[in-house]
């Protein structure tokens, strides 16, 4: 059943191409493929390069895994969309390093790729660019925030992703930069895995050798929330700050329990993955690297936020 799906939504695919179709002829044909179509970040993604496609005319297919860890059946769709030549390729890939090949096919068929949130190994360089964000500016932009609510002297906890994850460390690095010139003294900087339990359990542990931690930088909200329930059980009110703006961070900012989080500019992926797709295909010259940008949410903008996805992925 899953083979004849997936069967099913590539030859849709395919038709909506306009894979020997005249009449579509005219119009730029661009497939995105994302990491799933089943989250509401990637929803938002979807839904800026579908407002893109419309405002320049161009077809759009999209397609994505029904899970991020659906590796296999990415690469899978991005082999079968290369077999009908579309005129562009817009590409987030779940593991980079598996995705080498196909886009190196891609690069020979002189068929422009655009990626967008996730880069590629490097020294791979058959894409023409990669839209996301900057993460080490996420992360001095979350630093500054933290910094203009601490004294100088107060020990910090940062909470970095798993060893080898460099947008984790980026973020890290970024904020540690801000605060170190801001004379915020670095209490501890533990690995917390980019999970919610682990960094319960750091912050849990880091507590016990410095209780006197004042705030708490984490690579992503998972991790700030993990931090939060900790620092609450221990009776500490300091504040926290994650990256991504993610639903459950934007509702524990509401409530108080949050201090912030560095929203990624997802929408904006979207619409300029399409519009840089079809300035490929024009032959315009475009910069390698592109810059999404960020944005830093707290209590007054977090509802806004909430409300925006709410619209965009009804």
């Amino acid at each position: 059943m899953k083979c004849f799906r997936t069967a099913l939504a590539l030859t849709v695919a395919a038709m909506a191409l306009g894979i020997g179709n005249a009449s579509a002829a005219e119009k730029p044909k661009l497939a995105m493929i994302l990491k799933t179509l089943s989250a509401p970040y990637w929803q938002i993604v979807v839904a800026g390069a579908k407002e893109a496609a419309e405002k320049n005319g161009a077809d759009l297919v999209v397609l994505g895994p029904p899970t991020e860890s659906a590796v296999e059946q990415q690469i899978n769709m991005v082999q079968d969309v290369l077999a009908q030549k579309p005129d562009a390729l817009i590409f987030s890939p779940s593991q980079p390093p598996t995705a080498v090949g196909v886009l190196s096919k891609f690069a020979k068929a002189k068929i422009p790729v655009i990626l967008v949130d996730t880069g590629m190994p490097e020294g791979f360089t058959d894409y023409v660019t990669f839209i996301g964000t900057d993460n080490f500016a996420a992360g001095k932009a979350g630093g500054e925030a933290l910094a203009k609510v601490m004294k100088k002297g107060e020990k910090v906890l940062l909470l970095d992703g798993a060893p080898g994850n460099p947008a984790m460390t980026d973020r890290v690095n970024g904020a540690k930069e801000v605060l170190d010139a801001a004379g915020i003294v670095v209490g501890a900087r533990q690995p917390a895995d980019s999970d919610r339990e682990r960094a319960f359990s750091v912050t849990q542990n880091v507590l016990q050798s410095t209780p006197d931690i004042s705030g708490v930088f984490a690579g992503n909200d998972d991790e700030a929330l993990g931090a939060m329930r900790a620092l609450k059980q221990s009776g500490k009110d300091v504040p926290v700050i994650g990256v991504n703006a993610d639903d459950d961070a934007l509702h524990a900012i509401l409530s108080g329990d949050l201090y912030g989080s560095v929203a990624q500019s997802n929408y904006q992926m979207g619409v300029l993955g399409v519009e840089k797709a079809l300035a490929a295909i024009k032959g315009e010259k475009i910069d390698k690297r592109i810059d999404s940008g960020a944005e830093f949410i707290t209590k007054d903008n977090a509802q806004a936020l909430l409300d925006q996805r709410a619209k965009l992925t009804k």
